[in-house]
């Protein structure tokens, strides 16, 4: 990845890193630890449980209801990105070009089924893929039932590298290692960070910058019309 790649990916964008805090729950700091509710919940009934403990629950007893698939077809997706904010092949409105599955799992494993997914390339030698760490941080923890934020390491470094800076960079979002770059390649990036939004029928809505201003709302629309999300609620 050349110096120009990252400029031209990164211009104009803010490169302060402020690190992710932990979720807040009546007044206790607490997070989910494997398979067990966080001690807060665990003395705690239904609705009144955090969001993290309740997508678990989700995830492991639920089973996801029947959509017509039509009703992809008829929501009403974000504007595609386009002309330069748009620096990978615009894949936007197709199935992922080759699924997920051959990379190793850094964090825990978690189940990517019935979520609307958020790709994040990047990689630990690229400031402005830093500082959109707490970006993503937060939006994982605002709503960890319905949405899924999955970063894809192996840009031009190491596994150990990419554990070595996880280790002391405490975050919510899933983690991914590919070497080969499988996924990656497909979207010919000029450039990372590299954002690509699916919803939960595995089709890209939006691609692009996680410091794009449409970034954001791109998500949210999703997250608003996905027929899979509505049929959850």
């Amino acid at each position: 990845m050349s110096l120009l790649s990252i400029i031209i990916a990164s211009a104009g964008m803010s490169l302060g890193l402020v690190g992710p805090d932990n979720a807040m729950h009546q007044g206790m700091t607490h997070e989910h630890h494997g398979d067990k509710e966080c001690s807060a919940c665990a003395s705690e009934k239904g609705d009144e449980k955090c969001a993290m403990c309740k997508a678990h629950a989700m995830d492991k007893d639920t089973p996801l209801p029947k959509v017509d698939s039509a009703l992809y077809g008829n929501a009403e997706w974000p504007a595609h990105n386009k002309g330069d904010s748009l620096y990978a092949k615009d894949l936007q409105g197709q199935a992922i070009p080759v699924a997920l599955g051959n990379e190793t799992w850094i964090s825990k494993e978690t189940k990517l089924e019935g979520k609307v997914v958020i790709l994040d390339f990047w990689a630990t030698w690229c400031p402005p893929c830093r500082t959109a760490m707490p970006i993503l941080d937060q939006m994982q923890k605002d709503d960890s039932e319905n949405l899924a934020v999955v970063a894809i390491g192996g840009q031009s470094e190491d596994e150990d590298t990419v554990r070595d800076f996880l280790a002391e960079h405490e975050e919510s979002i899933n983690n991914l290692f590919d070497a080969k770059q499988t996924v990656f390649k497909k979207f010919e990036s000029q450039g990372i960070p590299l954002v690509v939004v699916m919803s939960t029928d595995g089709v890209i809505r939006w691609i692009g910058n996680p410091h794009d201003p449409n970034f954001k709302p791109a998500v949210a629309q999703v997250l608003k019309v996905d027929p899979l999300i509505n049929a959850k609620s």
